[in-house]
């Protein structure tokens, strides 16, 4: 199985209504994708109003006006699988809402060209798997998969 990290809060935001996972590679995989909530957080994830709108929604109690409460995004974790069915370079803003056509990274200067990874059927973890990741798109190790299978309800 292959998995993607993504830091947090935007992998709690794909099995919250994220569609769209924006990167800068085209990649020829598809399929099942497990979701690893990486240990570093993005600021730029917090600041958004997609995030923000979709965390407040499925947590009434958040006042939607102060930092997001970090407690409840797991971190160095697997936290679910999606499906992942196509992947194809941003065309004028293909993918609302969540489709990006580019932007600026870790402060650089730069503005880099965005490839859309399109996802499907989000399938939560009962309980996050402790794992570590790693850039790019990698091979979860055998016995994570297994784990992954055993608790995943299609």
């Amino acid at each position: 199985m292959k998995a993607l990290t993504v830091q947090q809060p935007w992998a709690w935001a794909i099995f919250h209504g994220k569609r769209v996972e924006n990167r800068t590679q085209l990649w020829s995989y598809r399929g099942p994708l497990a979701i690893h909530a990486g240990a570093r957080w993005s600021d730029r994830g917090e600041d958004s109003f997609l995030v923000r709108s979709a965390f407040r929604e499925h947590n009434r109690w958040w006042d939607g006006r102060t930092t997001l409460p970090r407690d409840p995004f797991e971190m160095g974790a697997i936290i679910g699988v999606v499906d992942l069915v196509d992947v194809h370079p941003d065309g004028k803003r293909c993918c609302p809402p969540w489709g990006e056509s580019g932007y600026v990274e870790h402060g650089g200067r730069e503005r880099r060209r965005i490839t859309h990874l399109v996802l499907e059927n989000p399938r939560a973890l009962a309980e996050p798997i402790p794992c570590k990741g790693a850039l790019g798109l990698w091979n979860v190790p055998t016995d994570i998969v297994e784990t992954i299978n055993a608790a995943v309800i299609p």
